[in-house]
């Protein structure tokens, strides 16, 4: 049990701050979030990227880290938020219906490549 929790405490979601949707999106998340179960970083704070992934793959996406060394990028790492954070567990059959994968992650990579045409900067 003590591992889990550990494991728990050492996920990050990390953000681009600089897009005003993914900053709202991670405020919103972040407080459905009680159980404080990932901590919420810009790619801008960061000194270094994370291991295996460069400036880049922060810039194109949100990345969840921290899972058993595995790294989820951008649907998928929205939809292990729904099984992480308890708020969002009404969303989880959504995200993880068969062949949802496939739509999200086209949706997500579409949304992110026009971030800021759609939303603007902060």
């Amino acid at each position: 049990m003590e591992d889990d929790a550990a494991m728990i405490k050492s996920q990050v979601l990390i953000y681009d701050a600089d897009c005003r949707l993914c900053a709202i999106l991670a405020r919103w998340l972040s407080k459905a979030d009680v159980l404080h179960r990932i901590t919420w970083t810009p790619y801008q704070n960061l000194e270094v990227p994370p291991s295996g992934l460069s400036w880049d793959d922060l810039k194109r996406s949100a990345y969840l880290v921290g899972i058993g060394q595995q790294h989820f990028e951008g649907f998928y790492a929205f939809r292990m938020l729904t099984v992480r954070i308890p708020l969002l567990t009404p969303l989880a059959p959504v995200f993880w219906f068969p062949g949802m994968s496939v739509i999200g992650a086209a949706l997500y990579r579409w949304v992110a490549r026009n971030r800021y045409r759609f939303f603007g900067c902060t």
